[in-house]
């Protein structure tokens, strides 16, 4: 009897793998078909719209499937979908030894790319964070993974979007790098470093810059670059924030002694804003003569928290 209810089990785990896999050939079928449509034979990233698909996934998500092995699957889904859209490759930071984030983790950056882009994905290690920003400057790559800002950079990478950015009041597109995706998007976290916070993958906190148009999710933050005269305290920055009815702050400075003149702060703040966004405009105003400028560098779909990965109650 054991047996015979054992062949029937396995029958049908065999039937549900065939629907699942005719489902998959099906969706490339599809990812192809918009691939004629766009016509230009170019990746069009919508990472607003894939968070959107994970968050859905995870929302809807019920039994006792693991849900970080439910969105590992589904990334790899989406991978190979913008793969058969166009060429796509991935350039990584990875530090050379005895650079200032070497240690043991000093493949948490392409661990991070590899568990969000996919299995076989094209990857490249570059051994700084600026030769990560030219090779996508210079279509190299796809798409640049970097460490996510800390306040203790003496050459922060996030600079220079900031000088080459769209800045505040203008319209139209940009064909400058810009952040458009953080990493990992969706993995329980066990701990940190001085890298920044490690996931059960071996994944470091990470930013993806593309020259790309921003994608909103619905839950998003946005990074600016404010350039200001004078070296005005942080505080005042973040009462600024408060003052004109945003949630943020300043997470990193930077400063020339060359340029004696340029003090720039690195602001998160959360929501999706464009650079005409009139809440911006507030923001530069209440610095009156020490503004130079800010810029949007780019937004990105606040990844999926562990409490929300955590086992369904049953």
């Amino acid at each position: 009897m054991a047996d015979s209810q054992l062949k029937s089990l396995r029958d049908e785990l065999d039937t549900i793998d065939i629907e699942i896999q005719n489902l998959l050939t099906r969706r490339a079928e599809i990812s192809l078909e918009v691939r004629k449509v766009k016509q230009d034979g170019k990746v069009k990233l919508k990472p607003g719209r894939e968070a959107q698909i994970l968050r859905a996934l995870i929302e809807r998500h019920q039994g006792h499937f693991p849900k970080p092995e439910l969105i590992r699957i589904w990334r790899e889904i989406l991978s190979a979908s913008l793969q058969a859209q166009g060429s796509f490759s991935v350039g990584v930071y990875v530090p050379e030894d005895g650079g200032e984030d070497t240690d043991e983790n000093s493949w948490g950056y392409f661990a991070a790319a590899r568990g969000h882009y996919g299995t076989f994905t094209p990857m490249i290690g570059y051994p700084s964070k600026r030769r990560v920003i030219e090779a996508v400057i210079e279509d190299e790559c796809s798409v640049g993974v970097l460490p996510v800002p800390s306040r203790q950079e003496d050459d922060p990478w996030w600079r220079h979007l900031a000088i080459q950015g769209q800045m505040l009041g203008s319209s139209g597109g940009s064909n400058a790098p810009r952040i458009i995706s953080r990493l990992p998007f969706a993995a329980p976290k066990i701990g940190s470093n001085k890298t920044g916070s490690k996931s059960s993958g071996g994944a470091l906190d990470s930013l993806v810059i593309a020259k790309s148009e921003m994608d909103p999710s619905g839950l998003d933050c946005t990074y600016i670059g404010l350039d200001l005269s004078e070296g005005i305290p942080n505080t005042r920055i973040d009462a600024r924030i408060v003052e004109i009815g945003m949630t943020g702050s300043v997470i990193a400075l930077w400063h020339d002694d060359d340029m004696p003149e340029r003090w720039l702060s690195l602001l998160k703040i959360d929501g999706y804003f464009t650079p005409e966004d009139a809440s911006l405009l507030r923001l530069a105003e209440g610095f009156g003569e020490h503004f130079n400028q800010a810029t949007v560098l780019g937004s990105y779909a606040v990844p999926i928290d562990a409490k929300a990965l955590a086992p369904s109650k049953t």
